[in-house]
């Protein structure tokens, strides 16, 4: 509903009567001769009363004016101009032939169409209908009345009805001498539109405002009953600049004509308060340009530059409206309460101008306006074609401001407190729908808005929250928002929460703010009333978001967790609260002690409150309990208590929970007792069953008799038959099947990234491998202790071959790679560590089953090991010692391996032990809690969730050690690079004398053991790449930088074996090794990273690989002496994919260094020769470098190739040069200072651009036609050159 207008039209008011002639003041005046003072603190009302009391003849006689005659309109400078204008074109008519008449009418008909006779009649009526008004008798031809001080419409039907438009008077008669306000709007006459019958109908609800256009309604339909009342025909009118135009043509034409259209234009289509309105009305004698009045133009301007590029506005439920009706809406919608007030809906400045307000109701509107704005951006900014496309793009922007306007607005009461809250909840909650039930991961990656891999500040990452959370924390006291906006309010919590530990241990800090949500959500009265309301399970669910957010977080929620049991003392049958209900607050309450019982806290209130625990437990094993939900809470929280139990020093504080406790609480009798009451559709209840059963398992190996013999004897004796043919083989055959399912649905629908569309594809694969994973667990704590190795015979039956081809797939499934592209979802990697968590088990498995090579666990393990995520690190290190307990001499004999003996003298793989098992430690304060409990990890766990996935990106330098790289096992290099600042040097024990040498040895011999390992199971994926060995052996160089040697002999890149190392290393990738070398066009994509983003993992983003490089020649000028593998390794960064500061670098101002550059072109580490080719080189320096070079020689070969190829393509036409002028000076160049074999090589050389490359000396012997036309080029630089060259091109 509209509110009423503040400020309305303003009048001047009439005379009361004639006005007499003014009169001297009178001279009152008081005994001090002084006039007597005036007070003009009374009002007029007071005046007015006073002068009503004085006696009649003392009153003031208002005198009314005489009316003049109407006096005959005496003809003006324009009637007469008119008058002559008019006669002169009636002589010159009939001085025409007809042919000239109809000449002329038809150009007039282009001109102004066929209606200009209706036009000129219309304003030649108007002119007489006004000298009529005026009482002047009709007109003379050309007559031209006075201009009106308002306009008059056409009338409806002038055909059946006489004029009734009629100009209101610029002065209006008073309607009663004895009052001087202004006559009502009763003595106002109608002015109607000139329409036909059949267009504008009225219709009830609210009538569009006279002063704006209101936009055409749909005509009645066929079936009206005659209700609807038509007031005419609605006729669109000619644009503005198309009225102009036509005026410009007739001023062209005829002068008389000019001036009727314009009297129609201006009796026949103005409006009141248009600016022409205002300017005749007003203004009357001012030109209808005067630039003084282009204020009163602004209004039309603004309109029409609106309509050429128009801004996006709203309604009031935020929906757009379209350019093209904004300016037709009528105003009764309330969408004109803006300052550019001519067309409807607000724009978002307008919206956030007005969310500002003083007037509470107008501010709560527009806080409601940009809520809806919101909820439909969010979907705009997950798909840019839904919600409000004309936003794409700006999406971070506009939250970032809605954001501010929302917490502004959060500390206000009544409606705008709430509007602002629920603009919050939009922004914050709303925005990234589908998460609320995620947990396991940092959601910080989602703020900023684009992908991983942006570093643009995200819309969160804003909020004042030292502001904000206080504010929720007194709101959430008082309570007075509707539950509504508390709930909102929760929500916000959570999603925060969410966001990163950081800000859950911010909201944890804050004062009150964990207490007033616990007591305004959870303790509620007991029991419930219709006016009290009920618990919120949603709080329980923020507390467990905060308590697996941090350590530190968790210790903070132990005290409020004791008043939660009011949820456990009462089971659902029991409950105040419904069954439903009931079951949910329990089952919430579960998992929040269960996450507590992560890092090994809490696990005491097993002990206080046993007796409510042992009543839940017979419950859950009762046929009464329904729910698996619970059944599953219930199990997870016995799995971690029994883990705290197991070791009762890694419980904080310790020994809150016994073992023999456990034992003493039957749960292991309940846990398999449940089994009866599950079908094989309970798969997740199956899966906490059996790692419920593991846990106690493993437990009893450490604290039981014999190493748990009995304990394993029992849960044997239930479940192998089940195993065999029972339902747990049931269980195991439809998880093995759904997970196949799912791969085969992610192999077909996944395109190089992990969409919004894949989610529920990967969690439903991430459920069918928890599940396997668990079953795998069991069968490894019903394993005996003894030495690992192939078991004689299995605990219980698995189908390992299915285990295995399901646990191959995942490992080589393209997810993994597709993880970490820009495209892909910010938490996708949530849904992977389950598959991880798969993998780690299975890896344990195969090391038991039967026919297991030592090669190809081994194989396994480094293939496996880069699908480990944080919390993992337990497991890498085991996988490590593995591996270097299985990597022995005699084991590297078995295959035929040869390895010096001084190896094995000096320690073997014994030496890198500490610098592996170093890069596979977590920083404490980083440290993941396991998927796979155990005590260790329940004591050391700093948190219980991944970190986002921008912090695992693999080439970046990160804080976590996982996922490893393919390169992970340079790590030992890295730390002799920084031995001054290694942690593992300063913490290395006494016996450790091994050197540079020994450590470099060992380090490449286990890198050349995994190549050949995985190479040889197929596992090419996790090969180290061309770039990745590159760069490695680059390392080894290096280790001389800023190192003084006094011999030679001492420097590790010299050593035999160190040497051969690298050179095994580098075989593979040499273009020797691979036809593919000499294919050309290079490959435009490449599969692997370039070295300059593989050295970011040890380099970081500060120092560039450039620097780096610099370095490495630098190194190589100084002490190399021509050493060959050094030089190959100068080479790669020498290809045109990377930019010519390299090759700037080494030809132009490393130019001698060239000279001691021989390696062969078979000899080159790469995978395309064309690599160093194509594109040819356009830099003028280079090439005058590779000029130089050449001259100066000696050069040879593939340097040599190199600089001929691009100096020949630089010159010779059939090459694809396309410089005459330059191509000439440089041919004359080398004819001129090159030696003959350089001038030999240039002029014969040839190669093919698509093929097969020509290496020397083939590219230098081949005949054809391009010899002639390279003479006659060299013709056209001299005749004196072409002989020179003669006898080289002509055709043997």
């Amino acid at each position: 509903m509209s509110q009423p207008s503040l400020v309305g039209s303003i009048r001047e008011r009439r005379p009361a009567g004639k006005p007499s002639a003014p009169s001297p003041p009178s001279q009152t005046t008081t005994k001090a001769g002084f006039p007597a003072v005036q007070h003009r603190s009374q009002s007029a009302f007071a005046r007015a009363r006073r002068n009503e009391q004085k006696p009649r003849g003392e009153r003031q006689k208002p005198v009314s004016r005489p009316l003049p005659p109407n006096p005959v309109a005496p003809l003006s400078n324009a009637d007469v101009w008119r008058k002559q204008m008019e006669e002169e074109n009636l002589r010159r008519v009939e001085g025409m032939t007809e042919e000239e008449l109809e000449q002329e009418r038809v150009e007039i008909l282009e001109k102004f169409g066929p209606n200009v006779a209706e036009v000129l009649r219309k304003a030649r009526e108007v002119r007489e209908e006004k000298r009529r008004e005026r009482g002047s008798p009709k007109p003379d031809v050309g007559a031209k009345p006075s201009p009106p001080s308002s306009p008059s419409r056409p009338r409806i039907d002038e055909r059946t009805r006489p004029y009734n438009g009629i100009l209101r008077s610029s002065s209006p008669q008073p309607t009663s001498t004895s009052s001087s306000r202004p006559p009502s709007r009763a003595d106002r006459k109608i002015r109607f539109a000139d329409v036909t019958p059949g267009d504008i109908h009225v219709y009830e609800s609210a009538p569009p405002s006279p002063r704006r256009k209101a936009i055409a309604l749909p005509s009645p339909s066929d079936s009206d009953n005659g209700s609807t009342i038509s007031l005419g025909e609605w006729r669109d009118n000619t644009p503005k600049l198309l009225r102009r135009l036509a005026e410009a043509r007739v001023m062209e034409s005829s002068p008389s004509v000019v001036q009727d259209a314009k009297d129609y234009a201006k009796v026949g289509e103005l409006e009141e308060g248009t600016p022409e309105d205002i300017r005749q009305r007003f203004f009357p004698t001012a030109p209808s340009r005067d630039p003084s009045l282009e204020w009163i133009q602004a209004s039309t301007e603004q309109e029409f530059d609106t309509e050429a590029e128009p801004t996006i506005r709203f309604d009031l439920t935020g929906t757009p409206i379209p350019a093209h009706i904004s300016s037709k809406l009528p105003t009764h919608l309330g969408l004109h309460h803006h300052a550019e007030g001519s067309h409807a809906g607000y724009t978002l400045e307008d919206i956030f101008l007005l969310s500002r307000s003083t007037v509470p109701a107008q501010r709560a509107s527009m806080l409601g306006v940009l809520a809806k704005i919101a909820h439909k951006l969010a979907r705009t900014s997950a798909d840019s074609k839904k919600g409000i496309p004309e936003l794409a793009g700006q999406e971070l922007s506009w939250r970032r401001r809605m954001l501010a306007a929302g917490v502004d607005a959060m500390a206000e009461r009544a409606s705008v407190g709430a509007r602002a809250i629920e603009l919050l909840w939009e922004c914050i909650v709303w925005w990234d729908e589908g998460i609320q039930d995620l947990d396991g991961v940092e959601l910080r990656d989602l703020d900023l808005g684009t992908s991983p891999t942006s570093m643009i500040e995200g819309a969160l990452s804003t909020l004042p929250l030292d502001y904000m959370l206080p504010q929720i924390a007194n709101a959430l006291s008082v309570g007075d928002f509707p539950s509504e906006t508390l709930s909102q309010l929760l929500e916000i919590l959570h999603r925060l929460a969410q966001h990163s530990n950081t800000v859950a241990a911010t909201i944890v800090s804050t004062k009150g703010l964990i207490a007033n949500t616990i007591q305004r959500f959870l303790l509620t009265p007991i029991p419930p009333n219709e006016e009290t309301p009920l618990p919120n399970p949603f709080a329980l669910s923020f507390l467990r978001t905060v308590a697996l957010s941090s350590r530190e977080n968790a210790i903070a929620l132990l005290d409020p967790a004791d008043s939660l049991l009011r949820f456990v003392i009462s089971l659902p049958s029991a409950s105040p609260f419904p069954p439903a209900f009931a079951t949910t607050l329990l089952s919430e309450t579960l998992r929040l002690y269960a996450a507590l019982s992560s890092y090994g806290l809490y696990a005491h209130v097993a002990t206080t409150a046993q007796e409510h625990f042992m009543q839940l437990n017979r419950y859950v094993l009762s046929p009464e309990c329904q729910s698996q939900t619970l059944r599953c809470s219930w199990l997870q929280l016995l799995a971690s208590w029994i883990t705290c139990a197991q070791n009762p020093h890694h419980s904080t504080p310790t020994h809150e929970i016994l073992w023999s406790q456990v034992v003493g609480w039957d749960w292991l009798e309940g846990i398999l007792a449940l089994r009866d009451r599950l079908t094989d559709k309970d798969e997740d209840v199956w899966r906490r069953i059996w790692e419920a059963s593991a846990a106690f398992l493993e437990g009893a190996r450490i604290n039981g008799q014999r190493g748990g013999e009995e304990e394993r004897s029992v849960v044997l004796a239930a479940v192998k038959d089940a195993f065999e043919s029972g339902t747990e083989m049931r269980v195991v055959e439809t998880a093995l099947k759904g997970a196949r399912d799912a791969l085969s649905k992610l192999n077909s629908g996944m395109r190089q990234a992990i969409l919004m569309a894949d989610v529920s594809i990967l969690q439903e694969l991430g459920r069918h491998a928890n599940a396997l994973a668990a079953v795998i667990r069991l069968f490894l704590s019903c394993a005996p202790s003894s030495a690992p190795g192939p078991l004689p015979e299995p605990p219980f039956l698995l189908p390992f071959a299915e285990i295995s081809s399901i646990c191959a797939a995942i490992t080589n499934h393209p997810l993994w790679s597709a993880l970490y592209t820009p495209e892909s979802i910010a938490y996708a990697h949530v849904f992977c560590r389950p598959l991880s968590f798969l993998l780690s088990c299975y890896l344990r498995l195969s090391r038991y089953m039967p026919g297991a090579a030592p090669d190809l666990w081994i194989a396994q393990a480094f293939a496996i090991s880069c699908r480990l995520f944080p919390g993992d690190e337990d497991l890498a290190q085991k996988t490590l010692v593995n591996i270097v307990e299985t990597v022995t001499e005699d084991f590297l004999q078995s295959r035929g391996w040869t390895v010096p003996r001084v190896v094995w003298e000096r320690g073997g793989m014994a030496i890198i032990m500490p610098f592996l098992k170093f890069s596979l430690r977590a920083k404490p304060e980083l440290r993941v809690g396991s998927t796979w409990r155990t005590p260790q990890s329940i004591s050391t766990a700093a948190t219980q969730r991944l970190p986002p996935l921008s912090s695992l990106m693999p080439n970046e330098k990160r804080d976590h050690p996982l996922p490893l790289t393919r390169d992970w096992l340079f790590g030992p290099l890295d730390h002799l690079l920084r031995s001054g600042e290694s942690e593992v040097f300063k913490n290395l024990p006494s016996s450790w004398d091994a050197s540079e040498a020994d450590v470099v040895r060992a380090t490449l011999l286990l890198i050349r053991v995994s190549q050949e390992v995985l190479q040889s199971h197929q596992q090419n994926g996790f090969l180290i790449s061309r770039e990745e060995a590159v760069f490695g052996c680059m390392k080894v160089f290096m280790l001389e930088h800023d190192q003084q040697q006094s011999n030679s002999q001492e420097e590790v890149f010299r050593d035999s074996i160190v040497e051969r190392l690298m050179s095994v290393l580098l075989a593979p990738f040499s273009a020797s090794a691979s036809a593919k070398s000499l294919r050309t066009p290079p490959p435009s994509i490449h599969t692997s990273d370039s070295i300059d983003v593989v050295a970011k993992r040890f380099l970081g983003s500060a120092v560039p690989f450039y620097q780096w490089y610099t370095d490495f020649v630098g190194l190589y000028d100084s002490i190399s002496f021509a050493h060959p593998l050094f030089a190959r390794l100068l080479l790669p960064p020498l290809s045109m994919r990377y930019p010519v500061d390299y090759r700037k670098y080494l030809w132009v101002d490393f130019n001698h260094v060239m000279r001691t550059i021989r390696v062969q072109p078979e000899a080159v580490v790469t995978g395309s020769i064309a690599e160093y080719l194509w594109p040819v080189e356009m830099d003028a320096e280079v090439v005058g470098a590779y000029l130089r070079a050449l001259i100066k020689g000696p050069l040879a070969g593939f340097v040599r190739l190199v600089a001929v190829h691009h100096l020949a393509c630089r010159i010779w036409p059939d090459l694809g040069s396309d410089g005459e002028e330059k191509a000439q000076k440089l041919l004359r160049a080398v004819v001129e200072q090159g030696e003959h074999e350089a001038v030999r090589d240039v002029v014969s050389y040839r190669q093919n651009r698509e093929g097969t490359i020509m290496l020397p000396p083939t590219c230098f012997e081949q005949q054809g036609e391009w010899k002639a036309a390279r003479l006659e080029f060299a013709g056209r630089c001299g005749a004196e050159l072409r002989e020179r060259l003669k006898g080289l091109l002509e055709s043997k």
